[in-house]
């Protein structure tokens, strides 16, 4: 058994240990009935570091004592309402707008169009009508809008 076992042991036994004031900090009285053991750990001087704080400053040495618990103050509990949460105003959602038709979805109506037959003066679209060239880029259609024209493609 160890010296370390030992002083475990009779500290945890009722009266094993008695602790006395004593004339220097950290001083233990040991009663008679413990063994020569405890009593040669108790006359060792209490742990400290060295002035660099690297190693003890004295060996063999005893482990401090224990420090008596610091007393807790009363403190008292405020618990303060949860605030109130408001709702949002109720908003009510835009109406849908109209759908459109399916003649509009088939044939939207600034979707390019492909043009045939084209000439120097001009094309054919896909009914037949004939749309005339306008300039470099240009072409008017046959209810006189000016549309644009790009290779074969027509956008009015």
């Amino acid at each position: 058994m160890t010296l370390r076992t030992a002083l475990c042991l009779m500290l945890a036994l009722p009266g094993g240990l008695a602790v006395a004031q004593a004339p220097e900090p950290g001083a233990v009285r040991i009663a008679a009935s413990t063994s020569p053991e405890l009593r040669e750990y108790a006359k060792l001087p209490v742990c400290t570091l060295s002035a660099d704080g690297l190693r003890l400053a004295v060996e063999p040495c005893r482990t401090a004592p224990a420090r008596k618990p610091m007393p807790r103050r009363p403190v008292s509990q405020i618990i303060q309402r949860m605030p109130v949460v408001k709702q949002a105003p109720q908003v009510a959602m835009p109406a849908a707008p109209p759908s459109p038709s399916l003649q509009t979805l088939l044939n939207p109506p600034n979707a390019p169009k492909a043009l045939n037959n084209c000439g120097p003066t001009g094309c054919n679209d896909a009914s037949g009508a004939r749309i005339n060239n306008a300039g470099p880029g240009t072409a008017i259609s046959p209810a006189g809008k000016v549309c644009n024209r790009n290779g074969v493609w027509l956008q009015c």
